[in-house]
Formats: structure tokens, C-alpha cells, sequence
């Protein structure tokens, strides 16, 4: 070796200078100093356990390695000579390996060195072609933002997105000030991919916040890529849930649902749901946050497993495999304490137990936010698929028990988790005032949704039962009561807010539409209202949750159209419906179809010769309520008349009953698989009795029907299969022009019918169904998939 290279490149973490000036020392006193053996070059504590080379300055912690793992200063340590080292105790004898396994090992490294050989250059060429690439190799923390900005988006999101969450508030920002590359570059990516629509740095750097948060989002899906297949980490599976909410918000409901199942597989796999995963000896401080961190993620995955699950997306996280207990409330977290007790969650094998724990008095705000999303799922289901008891008022019937479950856990709140605009000041000083609302205004909002497809039975009551009559008016006092309650705490959280506060999570923004949605009924139907100065503020109300909405769209792209319906409705109070014609989300994601029926190659016969239906000529499914040439037939037994509510509902223009909404719900899953002629009733079988009835030219729709029914629409669309559009078609389509809901009319003249504002067409299924499963995609065309048959 080169003296003068060893010179000009000196080891690591020592300078030439020093190097010269203790060597010049080391002749000076050559002759006087007797020899000194020094020990060999001392490794941390760590590195001696893992038998890796420890690489340090003149013993300064953190080594490189330790440094690499995250670790800090505290965490690598040095001895001293003369202390005992046990270090070496953690090692695991070697065993020798057999002869032929070493024999092999050698074969396999020569070969695999002469490939080297066969496809590397020359020395030089090499070393030049590593170099180039190590210099032209992009750094992650490349094109980023300051440091400031982004810890300024980490507060944000802490202060006004997740207030309650798994980032510890104080601990997470601090490291990143310290030591930005300590800190899980995916997972910060993830964390502003949310809170960059509420930076005005961001925003003003970016453009809008939306194109900053889709810059964030795009950073972090890159880096999700060569993460899936790592080591499960707490962070990492942190990372994957918090871009599927951003992608979610976003509009992006294929990539988000994906991501989602990633990180509760990642849970999973480190048994997150089990409390014995939780039981740590000796704890200290850090690792108590640590532990509350891991299961406050466990409980988020579950909380929006339970917020976005429905017909298209089942639950992925059942309570019943769950034995974690709930979270602790925020002071324990931040000063890492165990707190005294903790709640448990209904259905989970510690509630199952011991019901006691569902409602213990000292549980957190967090615990009981878990509960009622908790409940949010169970309502929400049963609302998206329009499921309604058909005696509510039986004490045994599920709305029964469901409203007296729901009741009953209101009632053991701890005080400080009901309503007061008083506890809403202090929760705003101790920054938890959203999630506080969130508590309180989803409370309100199950017992609403819980009730809505009564307002049909309220609307028209049945005048020839006092018992019915008398059960509707209660329950109609009890839905507006909500309603008013649900009002004056959306109107105290968007009153005196300062331009930097957030309108909080998707949830609270879908309540705020809610909220606005009632309002139309009391503005359509005063009279079904009993407090009468509610019916006198239903306008005023409408207004005030538009203005709130105009500003939701700023963050949650989803809100806009939600502004729209509401915004057609108060220009024109008197329509039918509320329908949209989407937002900018729709058909971002076409949905994947794994059973395709084939298109024939045969001429299409025509509908008298035979009884199985052909697909369209695009191959792709028709939306429902697009087929009006398909009349019921006059020789349909009567035991298949269309009965909704007790009431029946006919076709315009004539006096024969439709077919029931289950019946109509089994002829649109029989989309998805090839048709079955023997089912009885099936549009496969109507036109066979075609000759019997004379054909009628189909009934104009109105224009805001035309959304879902018309059939100049390309039938492209994907509706739920028990969302807005069969419901539209059960309650609807079938009605006599000018009648009343439930008036079985005659034989009249045929004429446009708009329909009359009720559960089956005011949107909220389809809207419901929206925020659950993201924006009506079309269907993938046929051409891919015969791409991928051999």
C-alpha cells in the first residue's frame, strides 16, 4: 500500500491533522516513555452481542451500527476496562457443519464467483461504473420540504386530524428535530400524505392541498412497493394504514383497500390483538408508549375496518378474535403509566367474560370513540343494505334490541363523554375537542340512521291503527330530536374557529352531510316534525350545513358532492329527489372481475326463442333500472305483488303490482353469475310471456331520475347491489303518477312521474354506500381478461 494514499486517506473518524500530530508526539517522546500496550480497538455492548464490526469515533455513541438500527446515544454503550463483559453470554454455541455442507457451501461460492468474473469488466471499469451509480442513486430524503415544514405537518396532524392516535405527540416530533433519518421515513411520508391539506406551507409550497398531499402519497405508494414483502414492524404497518386513509380520501378505493388488508395482516402477524402481546416485564417508560402505541393501532385498523365495511367490503378484524383490551386515555400515553383499568370492547372474548369492563366508568375518551364506531358498523351495515324490521315496535325485533343496546350504553357514559358546550371548551384547550365530537355527534348520528327508514311509515302514517300511529310519533320525536342535537353540535364546533382549525376525520364530515340531509325533510315535510321551532329553522339549517360543507371540500374531495345534492335541493325546494351526478372521484377504479360470463361468437337469438339473455355488446353489465322494455307480466301469481312497508306500490299507467324489493334484489346479484332460467320470475322469463301483454313505449323520467334510470346512460356504471339505484327502482319506478305513496292506483294515463322524497331516494344508501366502498367504477372491459387466457 501507497504510504501517501494511507496518508491522504485517513481511518474512519480521524482527521489527517491529528493523525500527524501523534505521530510528531510519538518521537518526542520515544526515548523517555516506556512501550504502552494498548488493548485491541473496544465494540459497544451490541455489537459484541450481534458479532458485527462496530465502527465508532474515538468511542462516541451511537456506533454506525447502532445508528443504522435506530438506536440512540443511551442505547450504545461502551465498557471500560476492568468492567465484567457478559456480552458474549447471549451467544449460541456454534455447531459445526457436516463435511459435505461445507463442501457444498464452497461450490456454490466458486461458481458463483466465476459468474462474477464472467459478467464484471475489468477492475477499473468496474469501480468506475460503482461509483457512477452511487452518485447517481437518488437519496430518499431528496426534494423534500424543510424540516420545519414537515414538523410542522406532524403537529398538524396530531393536532387536528388524529388527535386521538398512535404518534406520540411530543416524543415523535422532537426525534424528528433531533435526528430526521432516525425517523421512519415511510412512515412520516404516510403521516403528511393526510396532514398536508391542512398545512398552509404545504399548501402555498404545492399549490392546493390537494396536489401537496398527492405528492406525499405518490412518495410514500413508491416506497410502499419494496416495503410489503419486509419484516412486519410496527411502523411499517402504521405507514400502510395511514396511506390508506389518505388514498381512501382521496377518491382511490381499490389502492386503499388493498393497503388497509396489508397493515392488518401485519398486525396480525405480530399478534397485535392479543393482550398477551402487551404483557412486558420490567417496562420501562418508552416501552409502555411503545406498547399503548401498538395497540392504539390495533384499535384504529379495527375502527376503520368497522367505519368502511359493507356488502362490497366485508370485515377483515372480527371482534371475536380480538382480546386486546381498549386504550388509555392520553395523559397515561404521553408519561407512559399503566393506566388503573381498561375497558373492553362488546363481542370481544374479555366482554364476553366480564360485561362489566364494556362499561367501566374510568375508561378513556379513546375507549369509548373504539365503542361507538363499534356500533357506526353494526347501523351502518344494516342502513347500506336497507334492512328494517317489519314489526319495529315488537320488543323482540332487532330494531328493538338495537335501539334499547344503544340506549342503554349512552346512559352509562362517564359524564365527561356527553354533550356540553362547556366540556367542548376544555377538550379544545387539551387539543381533543375533534375527537370529543366525533364521540358525540356519531352517537346522534346512529340513533338517526337507525330510525331513517321509518320516515316513509311518518310521512304516510296508517290511519286505521292508533297503535302504529302512536309508535311512528314517538319515533319520529325521537329521530328530530337527534336531528337538532346533532345540529347544535356541528354549529358549536364551526362557530369562532380560527382559518387554521380542521374540519377533523371523513366520519365527522359524513355527519355534517347527514345533519344537512334531515334538514330537507324538515323542510319538505314541516308537518312531520312535531318541535315546531325545528320546522321553522329547517331552511336556516340547510344553509348553514352548505356553507360548513363548502369548506369540507377543501380537504375531503368526497364532501363535494355531498355540496351539490344539498345545494340542488335549496335551489329548488320543491324536487322529488337528491340525487348527484358524481364527483371528481367517480371512476377512478375499475373493479376486477374474477368470473366473467363469455360473449357468444353466435348471432344474439331474439327474446321469443329462447330464455337466456346474452350479454350487451360491450360485455359489460347493465347498470340497474336501464331495461324499462321489461314489464311485469298480468300472469304473475299475486303471492309476488310488491309490498314495501305494508303498502303497495304499482306501475304507472297500470294496475299490476311490481315485483317485491328482495325479489329485485336477487335479480341484480344474478349479474354476477351466468343466468339460472329456472329461477322463478327472472327478467330471463318475462319476455316469454311477452305476446300477452301488448308492448308500451317506456315512461319518461325526470332529469334528476334520469341519473340512474335513463337509458341513453352508458352502461358503464357499477351501483351497489343494494345501493341507491335498486332502491330508486323498488320505490319509484312502480308509483302512479300524481299518487300518493302507498295508494295502489287503477289503470290510468301513462305520464312522467316524480317520485316523492322518502328513505328510497333521498341518497343516503347511495351516499352511505359511497363513503364506505369510494366512487361508482365502471367495470373492467372483456379485453383484459381474455388478454390473460392461454
Amino acid at each position: 500500500m501507497d504510504p501517501a494514499a494511507g496518508a491522504a486517506n485517513p481511518p474512519f473518524g480521524i482527521s489527517a491533522g491529528s493523525a500527524s500530530g501523534s505521530v510528531g508526539a510519538a518521537d518526542d517522546s520515544a526515548l523517555d516513555a516506556p512501550a504502552i500496550k494498548r488493548r485491541a480497538p473496544i465494540a459497544c455492548r451490541r455489537c459484541r452481542r450481534m458479532r458485527s464490526k462496530c465502527i465508532h469515533e474515538k468511542a462516541k455513541p451511537p456506533c454506525k451500527s447502532c445508528l443504522d438500527a435506530g438506536l440512540g446515544p443511551e442505547d450504545c454503550q461502551f465498557p471500560v476496562r476492568g468492567q465484567p463483559d457478559h456480552d458474549r453470554e447471549y451467544r449460541h454455541p456454534r455447531s459445526r457443519a457436516e463435511k459435505a455442507s461445507r463442501h457444498a457451501a464452497a461450490a456454490a461460492a466458486a461458481a458463483a464467483k466465476v459468474r462474477r468474473s464472467i459478467l464484471d469488466g475489468p477492475l477499473d471499469a468496474r469501480a468506475h461504473a460503482v461509483a457512477a451509480a452511487a452518485a447517481a442513486a437518488p437519496d430518499d430524503w431528496c426534494n423534500l420540504p424543510p424540516l420545519a415544514d414537515l414538523i410542522d405537518g406532524v403537529n398538524r396532524f396530531t393536532r387536528y386530524y388524529f388527535q386521538l392516535g398512535f404518534i406520540p405527540k411530543l416524543q415523535y416530533p422532537d426525534r424528528l428535530r433531533t435526528d430526521h433519518r432516525s425517523v421512519n421515513l415511510f412512515l412520516l411520508l404516510s403521516i403528511l400524505s393526510i396532514s398536508a391539506r391542512l398545512s398552509p406551507s404545504l399548501k402555498a409550497r404545492y399549490g392546493t392541498g390537494v396536489r401537496a398531499a398527492e405528492f406525499f402519497m405518490e412518495r410514500a405508494s413508491d416506497i410502499a412497493i419494496g416495503e410489503i414483502y419486509q419484516e412486519p414492524t410496527l411502523e411499517r404497518c402504521q405507514a400502510f394504514y395511514l396511506l390508506s386513509i389518505a388514498q381512501q380520501g382521496s377518491g382511490l378505493r381499490n389502492k386503499s383497500y388493498i393497503n388497509m388488508g396489508v397493515a392488518v395482516r401485519m398486525a396480525a402477524l405480530m399478534q397485535l390483538h392479543r393482550e398477551e402481546t402487551y404483557q412486558v416485564p420490567n417496562p420501562t417508560c418508552d416501552l409502555i408508549i411503545r406498547a399503548e402505541s401498538a395497540r392504539r393501532t390495533l384499535w384504529m385498523l379495527h375502527s376503520q375496518d368497522s367505519l368502511h365495511s359493507g356488502p362490497l367490503s366485508p370485515v377483515s378484524l372480527a371482534a371475536a378474535d380480538i382480546t386486546a383490551l381498549l386504550p388509555c386515555n392520553e395523559e397515561d400515553f404521553a408519561h407512559g403509566r399503566e393506566p388503573r383499568s381498561r375497558a373492553a370492547l362488546e363481542g370481544t372474548p374479555p366482554a364476553v367474560d366480564n360485561p362489566s369492563l364494556i362499561r367501566d366508568p374510568n375508561r378513556s375518551l379513546f375507549a369509548t370513540l373504539m365503542q361507538i364506531h363499534n356500533f357506526w358498523g353494526i347501523v351502518g351495515r344494516r342502513a347500506v343494505s336497507y334492512s328494517k324490521s317489519s314489526r319495529p315496535w315488537d320488543p323482540s325485533s332487532e330494531f328493538s334490541q338495537m335501539a334499547g343496546k344503544l340506549n342503554r350504553w349512552e346512559q352509562d357514559l362517564p359524564h365527561e363523554h356527553m354533550w356540553s358546550n362547556f366540556l367542548l371548551k376544555g377538550y379544545k384547550a387539551e387539543g381533543q375537542d375533534l375527537a370529543y365530537l366525533c364521540v358525540t355527534m356519531m352517537t346522534r348520528l346512529c340513533n338517526i340512521v337507525l330510525r331513517r327508514p321509518y320516515l316513509i311509515d311518518v310521512i304516510n302514517p296508517d290511519v286505521k291503527s292508533r297503535q302504529k300511529q302512536a309508535f311512528f310519533s314517538d319515533l319520529s320525536r325521537e329521530l328530530f330530536r337527534n336531528v337538532r342535537q346533532l345540529y347544535e353540535q356541528v354549529d358549536a364546533q364551526f362557530t369562532d374557529r380560527t382559518p387554521d382549525e380542521s374540519v377533523g376525520a371523513q366520519i365527522a364530515a359524513f355527519c355534517v352531510y347527514s345533519c344537512g340531509l334531515f334538514s330537507t325533510y324538515i323542510c319538505k315535510y314541516p308537518h312531520i316534525c312535531q318541535d315546531k321551532s325545528l320546522a321553522q329553522d329547517g331552511p336556516a339549517m340547510l344553509q348553514r350545513i352548505i356553507g360548513i360543507l363548502r369548506e369540507c371540500k377543501e380537504v375531503w374531495p368526497l364532501a363535494a358532492r355531498w355540496v351539490e345534492a344539498l345545494e340542488k335541493f335549496s335551489l329548488d325546494p320543491h324536487s322529488a329527489t337528491l340525487t348527484t351526478e358524481g364527483s371528481m372521484d367517480d371512476g377512478k377504479d375499475p373493479v376486477p372481475r374474477a368470473i366473467r360470463q363469455m360473449p357468444s361468437t353466435a348471432p344474439t337469438p331474439s327474446p321469443h326463442a329462447s330464455h337466456t339473455p346474452s350479454l350487451p355488446d360491450n360485455a359489460v353489465l347493465p347498470r340497474p333500472g336501464t331495461q324499462p322494455e321489461l314489464h311485469p307480466s298480468p300472469t304473475v301469481p299475486g303471492a309476488h305483488n310488491g309490498v314495501c312497508g305494508g303498502q303497495v306500490l304499482t306501475p304507472p299507467g297500470g294496475g299490476q303490482p311490481a315485483a317485491p324489493q328482495r325479489q329485485q334484489q336477487q335479480q341484480q346479484q344474478q349479474q354476477y353469475r351466468p343466468p339460472q332460467p329456472q329461477q322463478p320470475v327472472s327478467h330471463a322469463q318475462q319476455p316469454h310471456f311477452g305476446p300477452q301483454q301488448p308492448h308500451r313505449p317506456p315512461v319518461p323520467s325526470p332529469p334528476g331520475q334520469q341519473l340512474y334510470m335513463s337509458p341513453q346512460t352508458p352502461a358503464l356504471g357499477r351501483h351497489p347491489v343494494d345501493g341507491l339505484g335498486m332502491l330508486i327502482e323498488a320505490f319509484d319506478t312502480h308509483q302512479p303518477a300524481g299518487g300518493p305513496y302507498g295508494m295502489g292506483g287503477g289503470a290510468g294515463a301513462p305520464g312522467p312521474y316524480y317520485p316523492q322524497l322518502g328513505p328510497g331516494n333521498d341518497g343516503f344508501e347511495g351516499e352511505l354506500q359511497f363513503y364506505i366502498d369510494g366512487a361508482p367504477s365502471s367495470w373492467m372491459n372483456t379485453g383484459a381478461w381474455l388478454d390473460t387466457m392461454q
